[in-house]
């Protein structure tokens, strides 16, 4: 009997979480992400979960760039608002908590 090993390469992606309050304005949530997405990381995904004194957050996932790399800055705003100016495309529609209301949000690079 022959045993063979067959090696599988796999890369993986990092994927990195941050939780922003649902106090926060739509301003804010954007410059949240904007300061993470400088820093080589990119949004994926949102998420609105609570925190351990149930009170409302959002959950931000972000994947890993390549070092140096940094996305086109990111534009929120409130579904069904026109497209922002010097956006090329919609990234994104997600629910957030924002100020404490269920909002949904498009994201414009």
């Amino acid at each position: 009997m022959r045993t063979v090993f067959l090696m599988k390469r796999e890369i993986l992606q990092i994927m990195i979480m941050f939780a922003y309050p649902g106090t926060l304005n739509l301003a804010e949530i954007q410059e949240q992400i904007r300061f993470q997405e400088a820093g080589s990381l990119q949004l994926d995904d949102c998420i609105v979960s609570t925190d351990k004194n149930n009170q409302p957050i959002n959950i931000i996932k972000f994947n890993e760039l390549s070092a140096g790399q940094v996305p086109d800055d990111i534009v929120l705003v409130e579904a069904k608002t026109s497209q922002p100016a010097n956006t090329s495309k919609k990234v994104l529609t997600d629910v957030l908590v924002i100020e404490n209301q269920f909002k949904t949000i498009d994201f414009y690079r």
